[in-house]
C-alpha cells in the first residue's frame, strides 16, 4: 500500500509551544482509513487529544464530509492584566442540568434586555446549525457512536469555531446569553469517568464568561419535567454525576437560582444579577479567557 492511502492521524498528539497558546495539530490527509470519506483536520488546545481515539470512533450513519474543523487561532487575543477596554457586551452563561430551564430563562432574559434598551442575542451550545453541530447532534440523539474522548473535542470545537464571532459581537457592544457553554462540556465529559483536567485543556483560550448563573435543581425533580429522557445524557444517575462536577467547576462569576423557584422569580432575579453585569462590562471591563491564569 503506497503512502497516498495512508491516513496520517498521529495516534498520540504532541505538546507544542505557539506563542501565549498551548497548541497540538491533528491533521487527516486522505479518507481512505476514515469511514464516509470523512477528512478532519484538527488544531486542538491540549497536549495529548489520543488522535487515535478519533480515528477509531469516527463511525457515522450518515455521509458527513468535513474539511475542516478549526479550534484555535494564534491570532485570537485576551485581554488578562486588567486595563480598562471601550463598553463592550457582557458574555452571560446559563449553566444547569437537563431540564433545569436554562432554554426558557434566557430567552426570556434576552426579551427582557431587548425591552430594556440593551443589544442582546441568545446562543446556544452545541450550535447544531454547523457541520461539526450536525455530528454533534446525531450523537446526542443516538444515531451515531462515538469514543467519550473523540465526543468531549468535537463539542469544544464547535464552540472554537464560533469564537472569533463571539468576541467580534461582544466587542460591538451586544450582550451574549449562552445556554450552555465549557462548564457543561467539562462536566458531563468527566461524568462519564475522563479526568477533569483533560476535559479542561481544549477550552483554555476561549472566552470567559462576565456571569455564570447556574439553575440549581435537584437531579429528581428535572427528571420529572416534560421531556425528559429524550436525549443520551438524561438519565438521572449521569445527571447525579454532572451534578457533583458542577459545584467543583463553580468559580467566583458563578451565581446560584434555584430552579424549583416560581417561574417569575427566576426571571426576576435573573435579570436583575445579568443587568449589573452589563453595566459593569459597559464601563469597561476587560475581556479574559478561560482557564488561562
Amino acid at each position: 500500500m503506497n503512502n497516498k492511502k495512508k491516513c496520517f492521524l498521529d495516534r498520540r498528539l504532541t505538546y507544542c509551544p505557539a506563542k501565549s497558546h498551548r497548541t497540538a495539530s491533528c491533521k487527516g490527509y486522505d479518507p481512505y482509513f476514515l469511514p464516509h470519506k470523512m477528512v478532519i483536520e484538527c488544531i486542538c488546545f491540549s497536549r495529548n487529544f489520543g488522535a487515535g481515539a478519533v480515528r477509531r470512533s469516527l463511525n457515522f450513519p450518515h455521509k458527513f464530509f468535513i474539511r475542516r474543523i478549526q479550534m484555535a487561532n494564534n491570532n485570537h487575543t485576551c485581554s488578562l492584566r486588567g486595563g480598562k477596554e471601550d463598553s463592550r457586551g457582557a458574555l452571560v452563561v446559563l449553566e444547569g442540568l437537563d431540564r433545569c430551564g436554562k432554554t426558557t430563562q434566557s430567552t426570556r432574559l434576552v426579551a427582557n434586555l431587548e425591552k430594556l434598551g440593551h443589544s442582546a442575542e441568545l446562543w446556544r451550545f452545541p450550535d447544531r446549525t454547523t457541520s461539526v453541530g450536525q455530528m454533534i447532534s446525531s450523537y446526542l440523539s443516538n444515531k451515531s457512536q462515538l469514543d467519550d474522548h473523540t465526543i468531549h473535542l468535537l463539542f469544544s470545537a464547535n464552540r472554537w469555531e464560533k469564537r472569533s464571532l463571539m468576541e467580534s459581537k461582544l466587542k460591538s457592544g451586544i450582550t451574549l446569553v449562552v445556554d450552555r457553554y465549557s462548564y457543561s462540556g467539562v462536566a458531563f465529559s468527566s461524568a462519564k469517568g475522563l479526568d477533569i483536567s483533560w476535559c479542561k485543556a481544549p477550552e483554555i483560550g476561549l472566552l470567559a464568561p462576565d456571569l455564570v448563573v447556574y439553575l440549581d435543581i435537584p437531579p429528581e425533580k428535572a427528571a420529572e419535567r416534560g421531556g425528559y429522557g429524550g436525549e443520551r445524557y438524561e438519565q438521572l444517575e449521569f445527571q447525579k454525576k454532572v451534578g457533583q462536577n458542577y459545584q467543583v467547576l463553580r468559580g467566583p462569576t458563578w451565581k446560584i437560582i434555584d430552579a424549583c423557584s416560581p417561574m417569575e422569580d427566576i426571571e426576576e432575579h435573573l435579570q436583575e444579577m445579568v443587568l449589573d453585569c452589563v453595566k459593569t462590562c459597559q464601563e469597561g471591563k476587560p475581556l479574559s479567557c478561560l482557564w488561562s491564569c
